[in-house]
């Protein structure tokens, strides 16, 4: 009788040990969800504040602003290094938005989404004529962007 009580005993220690391993999977799969979310909103507030970078909110004001009616033939250097700050800096966030998926685009697409429709019509020539020397796929994420907003605005 001391057998099967020993054996009883066992069984309720090992159910209770798989029990205890169940929950501990459990709460790590949880609190790996609860990581994931929270790296998402880490990556979407660093990429909030590279977009909101001094630097490229006045390249994208000078943009929209300025090279808006200015035919793409007289723009200058100068100029042409603004548009290239903007088309680089979209043609970035298409890349880990879209590409690598480090944050919800919806976001970016929602909110900038107006701004990146702008300026990617208004810098087309330009894109097209570093693509010209640089081969097709330089900027070619921005056009991606691009498309997204568009898609985003007919859905």
């Amino acid at each position: 009788m001391a057998i099967t009580t020993f054996n009883w005993i066992s069984l309720i220690m090992q159910s209770i040990i798989g029990l205890a391993i169940i929950a501990t999977f459990v709460v790590y799969y949880f609190q790996l969800i609860a990581m994931k979310h929270g790296a998402k909103c880490q990556n979407t507030l660093s990429i909030i504040d590279f977009i909101r970078d001094p630097q490229v909110r006045k390249a994208r004001e000078y943009v929209i602003q300025k090279l808006n009616t200015k035919p793409y033939n007289v723009w200058t250097i100068d100029e042409k290094d603004t548009a290239s700050i903007v088309c680089g800096n979209y043609d970035l966030l298409s890349i880990l938005i879209l590409k690598r998926g480090f944050v919800e685009n919806e976001i970016f697409i929602d909110n900038w989404g107006p701004s990146i429709k702008r300026c990617y019509r208004i810098l087309k020539p330009h894109i097209e004529e570093m693509q010209k020397h640089n081969g097709p796929r330089y900027w070619n994420d921005f056009k991606q962007l691009f498309d997204k907003c568009e898609e985003y605005d007919n859905s």
